[in-house]
Order: C-alpha cells, then sequence, then structure tokens
C-alpha cells in the first residue's frame, strides 16, 4: 500500500515466533507487532480474552502447536499522520479492504 502512502501493521497476542511462522505461512508482506499481555489492544479499547494453546498448520502442512498470551478480537484501525483516528470497526475480512481505501482516500494529502 506504499502507493497509497500509508503502512499496514497487524498486532495479536502472538509471540514472535508464532508471527515469524504465521507470516511465512500466509506470505504476508506487512509487519506483525507482539501484544503478548493484551496492553496495545487494551488501549484501543479492543476485547482481550485469555489465551491459550492452538493448533497451526505450517506451509509445509506440519500441525504445530503455539501458545498464545491472549486472544485480541479482530479489529481494523486507520490512524492518521496526526496520530488521529480516522476510521475503526470491528474486523470484516470480506469488506475490510474497501473500507480501508476508502477511509485513505477520504484523507486530506
Amino acid at each position: 500500500m506504499t502507493d497509497k502512502g500509508v503502512e499496514v501493521i497487524g498486532v495479536s497476542g502472538d509471540a514472535v515466533s508464532n508471527q515469524t511462522l504465521f507470516k511465512k505461512t500466509h506470505n504476508l508482506n506487512f509487519t506483525l507487532l507482539s501484544d503478548e499481555s493484551g496492553d496495545v489492544a487494551k488501549k484501543f479499547g479492543v476485547p482481550v480474552s485469555k489465551g491459550g494453546t492452538f493448533p497451526f498448520k505450517d506451509a509445509d502442512g506440519n500441525t504445530v502447536e503455539l501458545k498464545r498470551g491472549v486472544t485480541i478480537q479482530r479489529w481494523t484501525f486507520v490512524i492518521g499522520k496526526d496520530g488521529k483516528i480516522l476510521y475503526q470497526a470491528k474486523g470484516d475480512i470480506a469488506n475490510d479492504p474497501k473500507l480501508v481505501l476508502q477511509a485513505i482516500e477520504k484523507t486530506p494529502k
């Protein structure tokens, strides 16, 4: 999205090692940040629940057990260069790209 002048960042309650595996498996091209305590999510008002262990299938098809510090609900935020939130919504995987692009296009240059 650099052509739009924005940077995409994902935040989850997973450890960095989990995120590295997830990023490789799903061929993601953006930064993932670890919030194992849920402190960042809470500051944005995003609901946080307990973590736990869960199975994950890696890029080679192997199932591994991953441990998550906390589980953070999926939310999307667009934050302007001035630090103000321009858009926020509970994550909607099907519509997020369209809604985020609309928010970005409304942002004053």
